[in-house]
């Protein structure tokens, strides 16, 4: 999981980067679970949130 000092290191270009990718993770880790396998949903999504409210904050 990453920490919120570290992720407010970022830039707003790199910050909006990062949520596009965590989006596209998320949407794969789903389709994996509903498979059977393990990921970790619950760490993408409280990261992903912890970028959003960054992006609202800057």
């Amino acid at each position: 999981m990453v920490k919120f000092k570290e992720l407010s290191k970022l830039t707003d270009k790199e910050v909006k980067q990062k949520i596009s990718e965590l989006d596209l993770d998320l949407v794969k880790a789903r389709v994996t679970a509903s498979k059977g396998g393990k990921v970790k949903i619950r760490e993408l999504k409280k990261t992903l949130a912890r970028l959003k409210m960054l992006s609202r904050k800057k």
